[in-house]
């Protein structure tokens, strides 16, 4: 399961820079306009699709027992499916915040991006991500320790990155 949520959580990401993508033209024609308002469809409908994996659950479930909180899990299993942390709210970056993490991670290999972006930005363990990507537990910890080191090595080399 966690496998689809981030293949989920991946296509919605290229959803939105799609979407981006149009919205930087200057002047929209109307192919564009159609191609927005699908892709505005697909956002929603995969954000739903995310929000029913994560939650086991219908979203859009407002009556009887999905209201009460009758499907509540044994707390102990609820904590080692869903870490208890904060819920960071996710905010669009800036044109300047995306190139400069694009800067930062242009030296990295698609592994060590995947495997960076796993566990520092999705907060998953290193066994959780050795899972995902088919790996092991060891390759993923080499894999995040050189993209750190690559990461490192850029921002003190870098004119435009300050630590």
């Amino acid at each position: 399961m966690r496998t689809l949520i981030y293949e989920y959580k991946h296509s919605l990401r290229e959803l939105k820079k799609m979407k981006t993508a149009i919205e930087a033209k200057e002047e929209l024609t109307e192919l564009d306009q159609q191609d927005k308002s699908m892709i505005n469809s697909m956002i929603s409908e995969v954000e739903f699709a995310i929000q029913w994996m994560v939650s086991g659950r219908n979203p859009d479930a407002m009556r009887g027992a999905d209201r009460s909180g009758a499907y509540t899990l044994d707390p102990k299993l609820l904590e080692a499916v869903v870490p208890n942390r904060e819920v960071i709210e996710e905010r669009k970056l800036t044109a300047d915040e995306q190139w400069l993490l694009d800067d930062v991670l242009a030296d990295l290999t698609k592994r060590e991006r995947d495997v960076f972006t796993l566990v520092r930005a999705e907060g998953l363990t290193l066994e959780h991500t050795a899972e995902l990507l088919g790996i092991t537990k060891s390759s993923v910890q080499t894999y995040l320790e050189r993209a750190e080191r690559k990461i490192e090595d850029r921002k003190n080399g870098s004119l435009f990155l300050v630590s």
